[in-house]
């Protein structure tokens, strides 16, 4: 909902070729490239929209920046007079957290020994969770997510970093059942509305996703412009031709960028639709764009090959 991690993608159903008696326009390894393409390349320029922004450093829980090499001195201080002192680690953890990514290794260490020795302040799962998944631990960063959660369940924005990971990871259904939760809550929040309908589109849940893209439609702006997008693919999966078209065309690149879906993406859904409705220079068009924005791309060469001996055969009756 809205940074890389290779995360297992739902795979769009492959579109049948074109009847015999004529050559296909495109074959099946083509066809299959053409689908997974969009897809991976969607599901991968959503986790970068929708990645959640560093969960807000809690004010209360840390000192200003001027303090913390003091306050980390006199923690190390404590520990040298009692290397078990529980309360020294967590405190030591979480200022080691504050300085940043460098002090990681550091805050992790010290996190890590003050939950193995019993702690349970909730700034340990907080802390570890948003570290594990910076250094792309996610399933560990997942469990520290939870039992952050368990302490503050309505906690909006862990529940969120919980929920992506969760769809990273490939849990789909699990992100459906944070996200719904996470509606329930915030009804009025488009990015919850928009991960929602991905996780239940990752989850094969046709229907219900699209009917949460069309829920996503309401909110207007690029919001309602990938909803078109999204919407566009789930029918072109379900091989309705004429609604995908209708879909691709409502994204209204040509007025400007798609916010987190690449022009290219559009082109090619569109593209492959126009084909199925055998509408040859319509097709001919969209490959042409596709092209002009990756030149050397050769599966939509072959198509634009294919499309434009098509439209001459057709203008030649």
């Amino acid at each position: 909902m809205t940074s890389g991690h290779a995360a297992p993608e739902p795979r769009v159903g492959s579109v049948r070729s074109s009847p015999a008696g004529g050559r296909a326009w495109m074959n099946a390894r083509t066809l299959s490239w053409a689908a997974g393409a969009a897809i991976v390349v969607l599901f991968g320029a959503l986790w970068f929209l929708l990645r959640d922004k560093p969960l807000p450093r809690r004010g209360a829980d840390f000192p200003p920046p001027p303090q913390l090499n003091t306050q980390i001195a006199a923690e190390q201080e404590r520990l040298r007079e009692n290397p078990q002192d529980i309360s020294a680690l967590v405190q030591l953890g979480t200022l080691q957290f504050q300085k940043g990514k460098d002090a990681y290794v550091e805050a992790i260490s010290d996190l890590e020994e003050a939950r193995d020795l019993g702690a349970l302040d909730p700034r340990i799962f907080y802390c570890l969770g948003i570290m594990y998944q910076e250094e792309g631990l996610f399933p560990f960063a997942l469990t520290e997510y939870q039992r952050f959660l368990r302490h503050y369940p309505d906690d909006k924005e862990v529940r969120l970093l919980a929920a992506k990971l969760k769809y990273r990871m490939g849990l789909f259904a699990e992100a459906v059942k944070d996200y719904e939760r996470l509606k329930f809550t915030n009804p009025t929040d488009p990015l919850v509305e928009e991960n929602l309908g991905l996780s239940l589109w990752g989850a094969k849940q046709m229907d219900r996703s699209a009917a949460s893209f069309a829920q996503l439609k309401t909110f207007g702006g690029d919001f309602a412009r990938r909803a078109e997008f999204y919407l566009g693919q789930v029918a072109l999966e379900a091989s309705r031709y004429e609604e995908a078209s209708d879909h691709f065309a409502a994204c209204a690149i040509s007025s400007g960028a798609l916010a987190g879906i690449p022009d290219e993406r559009v082109y090619t859904g569109q593209a492959m639709a126009l084909q199925k409705l055998a509408r040859w220079d319509e097709a001919k068009a969209a490959w042409e764009a596709v092209l002009k924005l990756t030149p050397k791309d050769p599966k939509a060469q072959s198509a634009l090959r294919e499309v434009a001996r098509r439209s001459g055969k057709a203008a030649k009756k």
